[in-house]
């Protein structure tokens, strides 16, 4: 008995069982919220449109391709739509260990890299996201540990193999370029030592650049700096100067709002950053492993980089964005297992406890997102025919539009921060409305739908304008959304 818990393969399965285990737990919990409502509305475009980036989206299109099968393979349900990205949360977790056994050739830094993927709080929330954040880990991941085999192997088929890899993960997301980055810079460290593996790195991200082209070009073609993830921040929006620190924090450990457990994490993460420092100093820069260097390199690219700009030049980066680091933190983190006379081990352990900590926090506690899901329901289930429904915000719209297409609802125009053109509501199926349309639609009844949470004042404007120019019937609140239903008066 003792043999097979030993065995790897065990061993790992039993990491795959657990990781998925807790990706399918309260899968369908949580409604979709804005970023997720886009995924599942452009996904439903025809592919035609997708590949033209009819959403005009910052993101690639794979992921919206693979996602559109999808939804023609499963029902209509959160918890359907969903496993998409558990599979690929899945799917990190053995390829998590194949990398780490590719570059320390440790079992237990190999399995323990694994199981901080597998019940790491990050890990479980965006497996259950309708977003490319899970695809994306997946294919740098693998993508790196087949170009670690190229090198060791200089067979062609597997240096093609990572070109395919890499060039799947930029067709995800753009900053899977900055991992192809620290791959391109160890090539170079190491070139002296293996000047054909530099010749051939520098021949697939030549390929991959090639391919990305038509891509580039019409993101160029239809460039609007205000709008995606890549805009400058607003006057409303405020610089964080601590993010390079909570960046990879959240990373590693999710988001939470217990106080001490957000203390204590901070407090762990501090140690570990302090004692790595000093225990590669102990190494020596001769001295540091490979795949030790390979690893800091694409978390100095993925991480480093964007957080550098960031706090130079301010822009809008969500933590989420970062993610390809994520994997490779917790690598860095389980390496440090190898550390004998060093705390490190024991802060791997505290940390993996605390992950567990985290997930069960995650699972246990409130609802993360909006209830965007049970407002829609609520209007839907109380509203009478003829009634119209009119959104302040696209927060509450898009998600509105998947819950609800059968309602007349419109979004309110005149929003000072759009996050998207006009025309990108109308080829999802929606409109935009003024205040003015409202007495052409419907019965003269119509809701409002209040959702605080872009443009608050602007929002809170136009609805005191509604109340003082209309009865008001009803008003509700749910999970901080106000739905009231006014009659226009004559």
């Amino acid at each position: 008995m003792t043999a097979v818990f030993k065995n790897e393969r065990f061993q790992v399965g039993g990491l795959l069982l657990l990781g998925t285990l807790l990706r399918l737990l309260n899968l369908g919990r949580e409604s979709l919220w804005l970023d997720e409502a886009i995924s599942y509305l452009a996904a439903r475009l025809p592919i035609s449109q997708i590949v033209n980036n009819t959403v005009q989206s910052s993101h690639p299109p794979l992921y919206y391709l693979l996602l559109h099968m999808w939804l023609g393979l499963v029902p209509d349900s959160d918890t359907a739509v969903k496993l998409l990205s558990v599979l690929w949360g899945v799917l990190l977790i053995p390829a998590v260990y194949w990398l780490s056994q590719q570059l320390f050739n440790n079992r237990a830094v190999s399995l323990t890299a694994a199981a901080l993927v597998a019940v790491s709080p990050f890990h479980i929330l965006y497996s259950h996201e309708l977003r490319m954040y899970t695809q994306l880990m997946v294919l740098v991941v693998a993508g790196t540990a087949v170009y670690w085999r190229a090198r060791q192997t200089n067979k062609v088929g597997w240096w093609l193999l990572a070109g395919l890899l890499f060039l799947c993960a930029v067709y995800t997301h753009l900053f899977a370029f900055l991992a192809l980055a620290g791959i391109g810079l160890y090539a170079l460290r190491e070139s002296r030592r293996n000047r054909r593996a530099l010749g051939a790195t520098a021949g697939i991200t030549a390929v991959i650049m090639l391919c990305f082209l038509p891509w580039l070009n019409l993101m160029l073609a239809e460039a609007k700096p205000a709008l995606g993830s890549l805009r400058p921040l607003q006057s409303t929006e405020i610089l964080n100067p601590i993010k390079p620190l909570t960046a990879p924090v959240f990373l590693l450990f999710g988001m939470s709002s217990s106080f001490w457990y957000s203390g204590l994490i901070l407090f762990v993460f501090l140690a570990i950053v302090i004692i790595f420092l000093l225990e590669l100093r102990k190494l020596g820069r001769a001295h540091i492993p490979p795949g030790l260097t390979l690893t800091l390199l694409i978390i100095g690219c993925v991480l480093g980089l964007p957080l550098l700009v960031y706090v130079i030049r301010p822009f809008f980066l969500p933590e989420r964005t970062l993610a390809a680091a994520a994997p490779f933190l917790a690598i860095l983190l389980a390496w440090g297992l190898t550390r004998r006379q060093s705390p490190l081990p024991y802060l791997t352990g505290l940390a993996l406890l605390l992950m567990l900590v985290g997930t069960v926090s995650y699972h246990a506690g409130p609802l993360i997102k909006p209830p965007y899901r049970a407002a829609t329901a609520f209007v839907a289930e109380n509203g009478q025919p003829g009634d119209v429904v009119l959104h302040t915000s696209d927060g509450s719209y898009l998600p509105a539009l998947r819950y609800a297409p059968q309602l007349t609802q419109g979004l309110l125009a005149g929003d000072p921060d759009p996050r998207k053109p006009e025309v990108v509501y109308d080829a999802l199926g929606g409109q935009v409305w003024t205040l003015e349309d409202l007495a052409a639609v419907g019965n003269g009844r119509f809701w409002v739908i209040v959702a605080l949470e872009h443009s608050i004042e602007w929002q809170q404007v136009q609805y005191d304008s509604i109340a003082n120019t209309a009865r008001l019937i009803e008003d509700h609140e749910i999970g901080g959304i106000r739905l009231a239903l006014f009659e226009q008066e004559e």
